[in-house]
């Protein structure tokens, strides 16, 4: 070869490999991950309008860049069983994890990867604080499937009892003069705001989940101040709500939880709507102490942000309190979904929580385990498709199911009894109308959609 075939040879190398260069260099690392977590947290959020006083500036701003469903549902209506089926991305009818039990201990998820470990495995940085497995940070998969494990637990209780103690003193809520540092909520904001600030030689994962607004609802006065007890507003209640339901004893107590008539005659009731709102609003600043760090560092424009609650929560609506229902209180949660490439907007789509695994790995590039019985919100997200052809579904006990399309809520208990609401007229699920004939055949493609659950083991 003579020197100019040497040189041009050279000089095409050279220029072959700084394209190639240059093109690693453009090409968008793969996006962070953080996912924000609230225990018990219903619809009262000010973007879902569930309470006319709430005050919920951060997470509403979350919502305004980001993509609302405001129609999400979990899948199971206590912690245990939501958080393994949101780690999961399996129902509790394809896992059979319907207690509090960790996650490995279920046969059928041994070999399967819950959500932080999968992103560990492919090459993510994962971080959890707070409450994420319901079982904490215990050996096993609650454990494994953390690089580390930030501090973020702990709720100030007082010396004696403000208000009462149902459920072995659980039940219990008020102001408590204290530094907002000595709540657990703070310092997960704040171990995780430290994360969020700095940069990171790969992408991170990370998982913080408050406990508030679950009981017992403690907080710094300065949130309980926020609402004045002789304006607090109470939820709509009819007062003969249950006459036309075929299991009104699902609003009666669970173990040493209130009922709606101790709540009444004890006079608690406008106090621990107080304490709720209270108790959402620290947990919205604690949220927003975790956005302005992430908007203070350099990951805010590759981060994925995910905001949800594990389930909801009644506050005497169906004269009901607590969870453990399949009545809309119970099963819808706020689910917001913002960052790159996702505009702004909002999607009155039936989803799941089960829907998060498979949306974060394809909006990650990641490989989708196999066995998933979620759907990839991607579609909604990137408004390519108007059409979900899919339900939300959630259960409690064994053949209960509850069924969420957009306009309707069917609910189809073991021995067969049902209730339906259309929640175009009725947003409160005051009249059931499964045996109205002229719902026939809206209630025979409810029924059928259960059905096709029920021997597909895996939702249309």
């Amino acid at each position: 070869m003579n020197k100019a075939a040497s040189i041009k040879l050279l000089l095409g190398l050279s220029l072959f490999l700084g394209y190639v260069s240059a093109q690693v260099v453009e090409s968008p690392a793969s996006p962070n991950v953080l996912v924000i977590i609230l225990d018990d947290l219903n619809d009262w959020v000010g973007c879902l309008g569930g309470h006319p006083q709430v005050k919920t500036p951060n997470i509403d701003r979350l919502a305004s860049r980001g993509m609302l469903f405001s129609n999400a549902h979990s899948q199971a209506v206590i912690c245990g069983p939501s958080r393994t089926s949101l780690l999961s991305g399996r129902m509790p009818q394809t896992t059979g994890a319907r207690d509090f039990k960790q996650y490995w201990d279920y046969e059928s998820l041994k070999e399967h990867p819950p959500l932080p470990m999968h992103f560990k495995n492919h090459g993510y940085t994962t971080y959890g604080s707070g409450k994420v497995f319901h079982n904490g940070y215990r050996s096993g998969a609650e454990r494994e499937s953390w690089d580390h494990i930030l501090a973020g637990f702990g709720v100030p209780r007082p010396d004696e009892p403000i208000n009462v103690t149902w459920h072995d003193g659980v039940w219990d809520w008020g102001p408590l003069d204290l530094p907002q540092e000595d709540w657990g909520e703070h310092r997960l904001a704040t171990n995780v705001g430290k994360v969020l600030r700095k940069s990171n030689d790969k992408p991170f994962f990370i998982m913080a989940g408050l406990v508030l607004p679950h009981v017992p609802m403690f907080v710094p006065k300065k949130w309980m101040d926020l609402y004045p007890l002789e304006d607090i507003e109470l939820p709509a209640v009819q007062t003969n709500d249950l006459d036309d339901v075929p299991y009104p004893e699902l609003a009666l107590v669970y173990r040493g939880d209130p009922t709606h008539e101790t709540v009444v005659k004890g006079e608690f009731w406008h106090s621990l709507v107080q304490a709720y709102l209270a108790s959402i609003s620290f947990a919205d600043h604690c949220v927003g102490m975790m956005l302005d760090d992430l908007e203070r560092g350099p990951n805010q424009d590759n981060t994925i942000v995910i905001l949800l609650s594990d389930h909801g929560f009644h506050l005497g609506e169906k004269q009901h309190w607590a969870k453990r229902t399949l009545w809309e209180e119970s099963t819808r949660v706020p689910l917001i979904v913002a960052g790159p490439g996702i505009e702004p907007g909002q999607s009155e789509k039936p989803v799941g929580l089960i829907d998060l695994y498979p949306t974060l790995c394809e909006l990650t590039s990641q490989p989708t385990p196999d066995g998933l019985d979620g759907h990839s919100l991607q579609p909604l997200l990137s408004k390519e498709e108007t059409h979900w052809p899919h339900a939300a579904y959630s259960t409690y006990e064994t053949g209960d199911l509850a069924v969420r399309t957009e306009h309707w809520r069917y609910i189809r208990y073991e021995d067969g009894s049902e209730e339906l609401y259309d929640h175009r007229k009725d947003p409160n699920e005051w009249t059931n109308l499964a045996l109205n004939p002229e719902y026939k055949t809206i209630r025979q493609e409810h029924r059928d959609l259960a059905k096709n659950w029920d021997e597909s083991s895996s939702p249309l």
